[in-house]
């Protein structure tokens, strides 16, 4: 009788009298039915009209189905109103039937709910050969974009330390996890689908997974229950109005962000599983027969978007909501990582198979929780015969997962949360057969890959960073494990407390020995005196004894080391030393300590595995006045390079989806350069063959860095563009020269010094202009951001009465100064060696435009997706930034105590990962202080990515736009070579052109030269 209270609660008199008068419709179906021929499985028998609702809970219609199987075994019928369905219950039964019958029970069953809404399109709802081809494409792309492999465990590692800070800015107090974790896995999926992420407190983000947690509560709802076994009486329920609304809502976002992924597409360039299908429909526009049509994108996309959030986040929330109950499993599996994950280190799934009981209590979670109790239906695909019953085609079939996670004959607790049913006698992990939470068969779900990798990589590295706990005043008893019943099975609402872990305190460990001994008078008086005279020694011995830095030179007084470098050129030095002192030694740069790092794997090892102790950057005094101008904390750095902590992660992060989002990496920004080559072109055209200095290069690559940041590119001859170019060329000198590196090695002495002052005073220049452009942007303040400026205003805007914002003008000042810096003398220093030395080697100039000529149609320009089919070009690009290490290092410097290849760190020490050793690092380079591009070739040509290939750096400091200036290289170099023949002037030789000296400046540039553009027949 539940079903009648549900209808009494939710429908009136009225309302009531409309649904008999409907149901009278029925009358003949079901009289009719009786007449089957077909042999079906035994069930409770129904009554008119209702069948058997009189005996299923609607809102917990599992459980019904469970005590029914206990009556009527693993087989059996139930009537849902008019609708006849078989459920099978049981380990044996399903997997006989999804398995060893995949085909007859492989159809999805008609739901009318999801068939008005999908109408058959899509993956999860559709049939026949619609359904194997998205399906099959569906696998095929997850797989090109990484899932099950080392990409996506980069992604969620990415977004893990997104969801670490969210869960850190709660300072231990009690806050809600269901949003958070919706954002943080729906943005998995995100990055997969679109390309990008989004921002949590992005409000389209949130309103989207809004509309989707309110669905999927609907969709398990009574009253839609109730439409499907009634779907002509729809008028009368409102529940499934507002799920079709729902679904209106996130088509129109979706259909509008495919259309302008649509007007971005670059086929040589597919960003996820958007652009793949746009592609495949490309391929397939003359067949009229095509499933690739738009409708099915849509549905694809919504399918995965709302199945790649819903059932991961759930199973995570549960699982913290667990670990509070189990207090004693959360401690179990905290100490099972720090005995296996170096301090500092986030979990990889490599480490999952090194730890048995994480990955037991992992899957205990997901038996559990059981959080698609009845799966979702599947109908027969033709007439069966199934364990001794004719079951007919089209026959709706309920494989019940939860007799499954809660068979008694394969568990041995089936009702409790015990980790051991996934472990051995030995502890060790143990798989079990009647683990199926994905489902089987055919109809399994698609990102059951993706879905583990998430499960771990989340799981683990927020019970890493975190003790997850009740609120204050409710005790572990008090946490409710009841489901909240939808589509999924929720847990109830709650509040959590995520603390971080206090690490035991060694030292007091150790004096707990002495304790029961400092009764004693005369004791005391002892220890007091073994600590004075600790104390003198170490007063006057070493003050590094506390520490057991690297060996290296010996420091003469008030100089240090600085006589054994040559200052100008610093990378050349510190390889010499290294021969002598190994990989890691001390430097001291005056009164300074520096930790010197050379070699690929000293470089790697640090940057990389040990990525969180090496974050930071050491306080420069140049850059320290840079970037805080005349303000009143000398020692805040405001900018993306230079300052730590979270005022680091959040502008690094800020620009790095800022650049993004204004078409770093995609097609809007590959057009962009292809408009600054032609005018590039132009521009070398008109000195007719005539020398022109290297210099002139630097234009285009600027104008690409300033329309990101301003939202337009400059004429070459504006006055403004001019000026901008000139101080970026003298500030780039001045951080070259030795004063400078006088300053910085004795700041006190900057009275007497005046580079960096007149470097200030040119940084001050900069400042002005970029001001005028930030006022500008406020005047016109818009969401849609034309500029990275445009965006830091809109977000200062947005964060105006937020305490604490980071986004303030000298944020805003200091992170585009950056930008025009960085962004602009890097890449038009590494174009002008690479035509440098297309003029010192024909020979590879020659061989360069011959591909190009293979390659590239005649009167077309080559896209960036062409260099996978220009190995020789591609290896030559790669060539030229190794040979010219054009940056040699940038310092960084330890943001805790740490211990390194047997040496103990102390926080703050600066650290010198020298770039330079790692390009010419000869156990990764044949021939290191040689030009050949045959170290990115294998022996029948193809082009190799080389480990040790790290100009842009590596770990969590790497440039921020890496793939921005790849692709302006690309697109500059073999545009110019497409166009013309690089040539020495008249007079001047191959062997003339001087490679060995650059010109030290901030980086390494070439001397003063010119050239000759010829164009080529």
């Amino acid at each position: 009788m539940a079903t009648v209270k549900v209808l009494l609660q939710y429908l009136s008199t009225s309302s009531l009298l409309c649904l008999a008068g409907g149901l009278v419709a029925f009358i003949y179906f079901l009289t009719r039915s009786k007449k089957s021929i077909c042999h079906l499985p035994p069930g409770p028998p129904p009554l008119p009209l209702i069948g058997n609702l009189n005996v299923v809970d609607l809102k917990k219609p599992f459980q019904s189905l469970m005590q029914l199987s206990e009556k009527y075994g693993n087989i059996f019928t139930v009537h849902f109103g008019p609708r006849k369905t078989v459920v099978l219950a049981g380990y044996e039964t399903i997997k006989d039937a999804l398995l060893n019958h995949a085909e007859e029970f492989g159809e999805r069953a008609e739901i009318p709910i999801f068939r008005k809404t999908a109408h058959g399109n899509g993956i999860a709802f559709s049939h026949g050969e619609l359904w194997k081809t998205m399906r099959r494409f569906t696998l095929s792309t997850l797989r090109d974009f990484g899932v099950g492999k080392k990409t996506i465990e980069v992604r969620i590692l990415e977004e893990l330390n997104f969801l670490i800070n969210y869960f850190e800015s709660h300072q231990g107090k009690p806050f809600d996890t269901k949003v958070i974790l919706n954002n943080a896995v729906s943005n998995v999926i995100c990055s997969i689908l679109f390309g990008e992420r989004f921002e949590y407190e992005d409000p389209i983000f949130l309103a989207l997974l809004k509309l989707l947690n309110e669905n999927t509560k609907l969709l398990g709802s009574p009253m839609v229950q109730l439409y499907n076994f009634y779907p002509s009486l729809g008028f009368l329920f409102g529940a499934p109005k507002t799920v079709l609304r729902n679904v209106d809502e996130l088509n129109a976002f979706l259909e509008k962000f495919f259309k302008e992924h649509r007007q971005e597409f670059n086929e040589n360039n597919l960003t996820g599983f958007v652009d793949a299908f746009l592609m495949k429909q490309q391929q397939e526009s003359r067949n009229s027969h095509t499933y690739f049509h738009n409708e099915n994108l849509l549905f694809s996309m919504l399918d995965l978007f709302a199945a790649g959030t819903e059932t991961t986040s759930t199973t995570v929330r549960w699982g913290l909501l667990l670990m509070m109950k189990y207090p004693e499993i959360q401690r179990r599996i905290q100490e099972e990582m720090d005995q296996v994950i170096e301090p500092g280190q986030m979990p990889m799934l490599e480490d999952r198979k090194k730890l048995p009981y994480t990955d037991a209590v992992i899957h205990e979670i997901q038996r559990f929780s059981n959080i698609v109790p009845m799966s979702v239906s599947r109908s027969t695909s033709t007439d069966v015969n199934f364990r001794g019953y004719m079951i007919p085609k089209g026959t709706e079939v309920i494989p019940l997962l939860t007799s499954v996670l809660k068979d008694k004959s394969h568990w041995e607790t089936p009702d409790q949360f015990n980790p051991s049913h996934f472990l051995d006698a030995d502890g060790s992990f143990t798989r079990k057969e009647a683990f199926i939470p994905f489902s089987i068969g055919r109809r399994a779900c698609v990102g059951e890959g993706l879905a583990k990798m998430e499960l771990f990589l989340f799981f683990a590295g927020l019970l890493q960073k975190f003790i997850f706990q009740p609120p204050p005043g409710v005790a572990k008893a008090d946490l409710d494990l009841t489901a909240d019943v939808g589509f999924t099975l929720n847990p109830m609402p709650h509040l959590i407390c995520a603390v971080p872990p206090q690490k035991p305190d060694c030292n007091w460990k150790k004096m707990a020995f002495f304790m029961p001994f400092i009764s004693d008078p005369a004791l005391i008086c002892l220890l007091c005196a073994l600590l004075l005279l600790g104390a003198f020694y170490f007063s006057t011995g070493s003050k590094n004894s506390t520490f057991k830095l690297p060996p290296g030179p010996p420091p003469l007084p008030i100089i240090g080391n600085l006589h054994l470098l040559d200052i100008r050129r610093q990378d050349k030095s510190l390889l010499k030393l290294a021969e002598k002192y190994g990989p890691v030694f001390t430097l001291h740069f005056g009164s300074q300590k520096a930790v010197v790092l050379t070699g690929y794997e000293a470089v790697k090892e640090a940057l990389v595995n040990f990525t969180d102790e090496f974050v930071d950057r050491p306080p420069i005094p140049i850059f320290e006045q840079i970037q805080h101008g005349n303000g009143t904390d000398p020692w805040r750095c405001e900018s993306v390079f230079f300052s730590n902590g979270e005022l680091w992660r959040t502008t690094r992060r800020f620009t790095v989806s800022s650049m993004r989002n204004l078409g770093m990496g995609k097609k809007l920004i590959e057009e962009k350069i292809l408009e600054e080559l032609h005018l590039l072109i132009e521009t070398i055209r008109s000195s007719r063959g005539e020398p022109f200095s290297l210099t002139s290069f630097n234009a285009a690559p600027t104008n690409i860095t300033f329309l990101m940041l301003f939202g337009d590119r400059f004429d070459y001859k504006d006055p403004t563009f001019v000026t901008l170019l000139r101080l970026i060329d003298e500030v780039m000198v001045l951080l070259g020269s030795p004063f400078l590196h006088f300053f910085n090695f004795y700041p006190f002495l900057g009275l007497f010094l005046k580079t960096h002052k007149i470097l200030l005073k040119k940084i001050e220049d900069v400042r002005i202009i970029l001001r005028n452009y930030i006022q500008i942007s406020r005047q016109d303040l818009s969401e849609n951001s034309l500029s990275y400026i445009d965006a830091l205003v809109f977000k200062q805007h947005k964060e105006t009465n937020k305490k604490g914002s980071l986004f303030h003008d000298e944020n805003i000042i200091a992170s585009v100064l950056d930008l025009v810096m960085a962004g602009t003398e890097t890449t038009a220093t590494t174009l002008q060696w690479a035509i440098l030395l297309m003029m010192k080697y024909p020979e590879i100039q020659k061989k360069v435009q011959e591909e190009i000529g293979t390659v590239v149609q005649s009167g077309s320009q080559a896209t960036y997706e062409d260099r996978i089919n220009m190995p020789f070009t591609n290896a030559v690009i790669h060539e030229v930034q190794r040979f010219i290490t054009l940056l040699p290092h940038v310092p960084r410097c330890t943001s805790v105590d740490t211990h390194f290849r047997g040496y103990f760190l102390p926080k703050g020490i600066t650290v010198i990962p020298s770039l330079t050793s790692v390009l010419l690092d000869k156990t990764q380079w044949e021939t290191p202080h040689e030009f050949n591009p045959n170290h990115f070739l294998d022996a029948d040509g193809k082009f190799v990515k080389k480990e040790a290939f790290l100009p842009f750096s590596t770990g969590r400091r790497n440039c921020i736009g890496e793939s921005l200036a790849k692709m302006e290289l690309f697109l500059f170099f073999v545009g110019l070579l497409q166009t013309f023949t690089f040539q020495p002037p008249p007079g001047v030789t191959e062997s003339d052109l001087d490679l060995a000296v650059p010109q030290t400046t901030f980086t390494l540039r070439p001397q003063p030269q010119s050239a000759c553009a010829v164009l080529c027949e």
